[in-house]
């Protein structure tokens, strides 16, 4: 009380993210620890990673903060070749093979006849706009509003389609960009087979939840609620507003901790066939897919 001393480990990206959540998982549930992370440690695909030794549905959400879905953007200059096949393929940058806004060119090649080619292996989204600005790349997506409006700003890009917020009966866009397609209807009107659909939502699911705050399982629940309870006041303070649309995006959409836990086991409940159909996609087009395939889990016996 009065003047809390705050240790920040930072785990890094890719395997450190992995790490980190391995940590979480044994942590002691005092209130002394916990964890912030995104989208890659809630996707399933990330859990059959044999370093992963964590079960993100066991975390104890404090909340989590959403800046409005990834918008994919293309050069300009890359823009004829999209749809052309006899052209060279459009070049999409990532970081890895896990973020889940791939999952908007890789299904748009399926279904919607792009032209693309991806190069993994980038040390952040700093680094790929400078690739894609010098012509290395041409095709990646990202939340943060600052990139895309400088790349606008400077007659670079095109933009592509936005991920869409989930509504009652269908998708919002980002109040930024209202002219900008939403790729799920996008996909809708090509009509894909349902467990294509499935494997979409498995691997797009977590970005819905973004930048989120957990405790270790078997935090006790007076502990959490104190936690939920500064996330709740935070996010509606002027002084926390004011740095969070500077430093994270001018749109910011917090969400409670238990609807997060909510949005993590449907995440984590799809078919067994739609998280192999999204795996074979990504082996498809030359993305890491981890893996052995997803296997069906057999059902207790009841005794009688």
């Amino acid at each position: 009380p009065g003047k809390p001393k705050i240790v920040i480990q930072n785990m890094g990206a890719g395997g450190g993210k992995i790490r980190g959540a391995n940590r979480l998982m044994k942590a002691k549930p005092d209130g002394l620890t916990f964890m912030q992370s995104d989208t890659t440690i809630l996707q399933p695909s990330t859990l059959q990673r044999k370093s992963a030794r964590f079960d993100p549905k066991k975390f104890r959400i404090i909340g989590a903060i959403n800046r409005g879905g990834s918008i994919l953007f293309i050069n300009k200059k890359a823009m004829n070749r999209l749809k052309d096949k006899s052209a060279k393929p459009v070049i999409i940058g990532a970081i890895s093979g896990t973020r889940s806004w791939q999952a908007m060119p890789m299904w748009g090649a399926e279904f919607l006849g792009w032209n693309v080619k991806w190069i993994p292996g980038y040390k952040g989204s700093s680094q790929m706009t400078k690739a894609l600005r010098q012509g290395e790349i041409d095709v990646f997506a990202t939340n943060n509003t600052y990139i895309i409006d400088e790349l606008r700003k400077d007659g670079v890009i095109d933009l592509l389609a936005q991920e869409g917020q989930p509504e009652d009966n269908g998708y919002a866009t980002r109040a930024s960009f209202n002219d900008v397609p939403i790729f799920p209807v996008m996909l809708a009107k090509a009509n894909p087979p349902k467990v294509a659909l499935q494997g979409y939502n498995s691997l797009m699911g977590p970005s819905q939840i973004d930048k989120w705050m957990a405790l270790p399982p078997g935090t006790p629940d007076d502990i959490l609620n104190v936690y939920r309870s500064a996330f709740n006041q935070a996010i509606k303070t002027k002084g926390f507003l004011d740095v969070a649309h500077k430093q994270i995006s001018k749109e910011l959409f917090p969400m409670t901790g238990k609807a997060v836990e909510k949005m993590i086991v449907d995440v984590h409940d799809v078919p067994v066939e739609a998280l192999n159909y999204a795996d074979k996609l990504k082996v498809k087009y030359g993305l890491a897919a981890f893996a052995k395939k997803y296997k069906k889990k057999k059902k207790k016996k009841k005794k009688k």
